[in-house]
């Protein structure tokens, strides 16, 4: 069997713009039939003075998704949200609880 070599692909051909792995390296597995991306490494928020506060109502309880949506145009950010409020997931994205919302993305 000849195996042939194929081109890389680049992670902002397999992703959107707001995904947080659009800058990780993408992996090949079993003679390149399977990819996969690098582990996204977690990064501490660093305040810009350009943030907007929030309280987490009932409408968008576990949906930062809907946030994201909401205050940027898009879903994708939903993870820079959590990420910003060191939550880990989306049950932390509870009613009553104040957020900041970061003001570039």
């Amino acid at each position: 069997m000849i195996k042939t070599q194929i081109a890389p692909i680049k992670a902002e051909n397999l992703v959107s713009v707001g995904s947080r792995y659009l800058s990780s390296k993408v992996l090949y597995y079993g003679d390149q039939n399977f990819i996969t991306f690098e582990t996204y490494k977690r990064k501490n928020y660093v305040k810009t003075g350009s943030e907007n506060v929030m309280i987490i109502t009932k409408g968008v309880e576990y949906r930062p998704d809907l946030v994201s949506y909401d205050h940027y145009g898009f879903s994708d950010m939903w993870w820079k949200i959590l990420e910003a409020n060191n939550m880990s997931d989306i049950f932390d994205f509870k009613v009553g609880k104040t957020i900041i919302l970061p003001g570039s993305i």
